[in-house]
């Protein structure tokens, strides 16, 4: 049982590396954001770059007058990051 839902966890990091790396690609494509597909990879990343988005804002790197938005980059190291460690935890509970 502990194995599927790492593989799940670990899939689902895939996964949303994936999107943040399409939402990237959108971003820079004269493509009307209206788009259902452009729409659906927003809703899914918007949950997890909006927080790291809000802390570069309150740092001392961020604020009103950053030119790059680095949230991107960030929620990608910390999705590399934190899916196979919440996948090997789920492991050594079940």
């Amino acid at each position: 049982m502990g194995y599927i839902i790492s593989q799940a966890i670990l899939m689902f990091t895939r996964f949303l590396w994936g999107a943040i790396i399409a939402r990237a690609i959108v971003s820079w494509m004269p493509i009307n954001h209206n788009n259902f597909i452009v729409v659906a990879i927003h809703a899914v990343t918007e949950p997890f770059i909006s927080p790291v988005r809000k802390l570069i804002a309150r740092s001392p790197l961020g604020g009103p007058g950053m030119r790059i938005d680095f949230s991107l980059i960030i929620t990608m190291i910390l999705v590399q990051i934190l899916g196979p460690i919440i996948a090997s935890f789920v492991l050594m509970i079940f």
